[in-house]
């Protein structure tokens, strides 16, 4: 580190935890570096952190001798180095999607009073594995283990909507044959809504009176590991439908990017 910051070190107010100012300018521009996406010269990187030229090639020369960064002799851009390559795959190696979406649930039931449910597809369809109740009185013949319907659903289609294309076709192709569903009018197109909004909505066409709205669980290659759904009487869900929306999608982005997606929607 830069032998001027190299000792440095403030109090954080109140007299929290002291940090170490050479260490946080170096990550400062570690994460440029992340955010930049692509390797990038020294400029917009200086630029990125708002310090001189100088002082950012410092920073960078350190992170370099540790390998967290690297610099191509030939353009002079630099990018992450092996080091920080073998950090992040570890992180996202140590990620429970699962356990992560599942600990936002209490939450989101207490944020809408909607029971909410945690599903992955399994060789049957779109299946639940987790049930939070809420106050709401709510009877249903649903419990974990059950499934959904993967085209008629709004659990099935938000996670048809985030897998590879191949995978998805044939998967609509199974549920047509085995399960003899029939897929809504336009369901490609939907697919495509799907990922631009982040949700769906559903009647139930097996249990009537019964609503839904779903939203996806991404991971780092933005594909639907998980999927979570408010569900209550179709008069409940419509009564308080736009802020349930708004918290599904809020919670959905937030897990998502903690299971390393890059998610947002519009």
């Amino acid at each position: 580190m830069p032998a001027d910051d190299a000792a440095s070190a403030s109090a954080g107010s109140g007299g929290g935890r002291r940090r170490i100012q050479s260490a946080d300018k170096a990550t400062e521009v570690l994460l440029a570096l992340v955010e930049a996406g692509k390797a990038a010269p020294l400029r917009d990187l200086a630029r990125a952190v708002g310090m001189p030229n100088s002082l950012a090639h410092r920073y960078l020369a350190s992170l370099m001798a540790s390998g967290l960064a690297v610099q191509d002799e030939i353009t002079g851009l630099y990018d992450l180095g092996p080091t920080a390559l073998r950090i992040g795959a570890s992180a996202l190696g140590r990620l429970d999607p699962l356990r992560l979406a599942g600990e936002a649930m209490p939450q989101l039931v207490e944020s809408t009073g909607l029971p909410t449910l945690l599903n992955v597809l399994g060789d049957r369809g779109p299946t639940i594995i987790r049930w939070e109740r809420s106050y709401v009185p709510f009877i249903t013949t649903l419990s974990v283990g059950s499934t959904f319907q993967l085209t008629n659903s709004a659990t099935g289609r938000v996670m048809l909507a985030f897998m590879p294309e191949k995978v998805r076709d044939h998967l609509i192709e199974l549920a047509v044959s085995r399960n003899l569903e029939r897929p809504p009018a336009k369901l490609l197109e939907r697919l495509q809504e799907i990922r631009k909004r982040g949700y769906d909505e559903a009647e139930s066409v097996l249990i009537p009176g019964l609503a839904a709205i779903s939203a996806p669980i991404l991971d780092v290659q933005e594909e639907a590991v998980a999927c979570l759904t408010l569900i209550g009487a179709s008069a409940d869900v419509a009564r308080i439908r736009a802020k349930a929306i708004k918290c599904l999608v809020e919670t959905s982005i937030r897990v998502s990017q903690a299971c390393g997606s890059n998610v947002s929607f519009s």
